[in-house]
């Protein structure tokens, strides 16, 4: 078989996933980026061109600014702490521990399980009145609907969530570090705190970058535990409510899917923004060699 029938094959074989990929992601992106310059009528039956009109209102409007601040809120508290997590629990399953891949399981758990199960379970266990944390701490505390610990429901629970998956990333870029610079570290006397830090942190750091982009990614698109635990009728809402929520209040409670449509294109700008400042900056902290 020659050069050519190899890549011939090679695309043959990568064609329902890359036909899958522009179908089901390439198209409605491009789709959105034209709804939010249009404006619908009879049910997208009839479109007119309206360039920055949805922009220029979506920008005066204060309810998009509350939004904004809350969804950059979530991705300040979730992924720091996440991360800082992730790595803690993956230091300790790469230890010599007894029934390791009992614990891996258990962490991992959280992925793998339903959304809306997962939602009942929490707001159970946060409700004002009969609710296991107030029952621990002794309190009375309206925590779904309070505004001002809402959010950090919401962060906690997505902290579980995601801990798992990214702990699992975070403990295959550890078990690729080689095990002869850690012996040579303990010839030369090096204590397990130094070990850490001039080892395994710098050796790290790709696995680190590459996971702080997919949490931060997946952060600012925050929505179904907006919906399954605090509700549309929620008081807290507004303090809660991210950019994607607001997308599909827009779009399939308001029927207004160009306002929505530009609600996410600025979103998808926001994580363009955000995606090139942590590669501008990888080159300061990351250790590639």
């Amino acid at each position: 078989m020659n050069s050519r029938s190899r890549y011939v094959w090679a695309y043959f074989m990568i064609a329902p996933t890359l036909l899958g990929t522009l179908v089901f992601w390439g198209w409605p992106v491009l789709h959105s980026i034209l709804l939010g310059f249009q404006q619908s009528e009879n049910f997208g039956l009839v479109n007119h061109w309206v360039g920055f009109d949805n922009y220029a209102k979506l920008f005066r409007d204060p309810e998009f600014w509350q939004n904004l601040r809350n969804t950059l809120y979530y991705v300040v508290l979730f992924v720091p702490l996440t991360l800082a997590l992730s790595t803690f629990f993956a230091v300790l399953l790469n230890s010599k521990i007894k029934a390791l891949s009992v614990y891996r399981v258990v962490f991992f758990l959280p992925q793998v399980t339903m959304p809306a199960a997962a939602a009942m379970v929490w707001v159970v266990l946060f409700a004002k009145d009969f609710g296991l944390v107030n029952h621990l701490l002794g309190t009375r505390v309206a925590w779904l609907s309070d505004p001002n610990y809402a959010m950090f429901v919401l962060v906690i629970v997505g902290v579980w969530g995601a801990i798992g998956l990214n702990m699992l990333l975070i403990l295959a870029g550890l078990q690729g570090i080689p095990k002869s610079l850690y012996e040579a570290a303990e010839i030369d006397g090096a204590r397990r705190f130094n070990k850490f830090r001039y080892i395994t942190v710098p050796l790290l750091t790709p696995t680190l970058f590459f996971t702080s982009i997919i949490l931060l990614i997946g952060a600012t698109q925050i929505f179904d535990s907006i919906y399954l635990i605090i509700g549309k009728t929620n008081v807290a809402l507004p303090s809660v409510r991210s950019l994607v929520y607001a997308y599909y209040q827009n779009s399939f409670v308001y029927f207004n899917p160009n306002y929505g449509a530009a609600i996410v294109n600025v979103l998808l700008l926001i994580n363009l923004l955000l995606t090139g400042i942590q590669f501008a900056f990888q080159k300061k902290w990351v250790v590639y060699d």
